[in-house]
């Protein structure tokens, strides 16, 4: 899915644009070298995409538990804290 809004443009040619949420600085995009950045207002996570996954089956169960209902997930693991970096932007 490369779609591209005219309301957010990309950094540049390369990035992938893969969600976003209710505000323009609310998006998850893949960068040309692979990683996963999710941007919510000023603050950027940025995941290995192994590590991505992880962290969104940990969102889906949290989300899940939220609403009342009893996710069936696999192990989710534990984030490295070598492969996530955070940054304000």
């Amino acid at each position: 899915m490369t779609e591209q809004s005219s309301q957010t443009p990309l950094p540049s040619q390369g990035w992938m644009f893969l969600a976003r949420g209710k505000q323009e600085s609310e998006t998850i995009t893949r960068c040309p070298g692979g990683h996963i950045h999710l941007d919510y207002g000023n603050l950027t996570v940025r995941f290995h995409p192994e590590e991505f996954q992880i962290f969104a089956r940990m969102v889906a169960q949290a989300a899940a538990r939220l609403q009342g209902v009893s996710p069936n997930l696999a192990d989710h693991g534990i984030i490295s804290k070598s492969s996530v970096t955070f940054s304000l932007n």
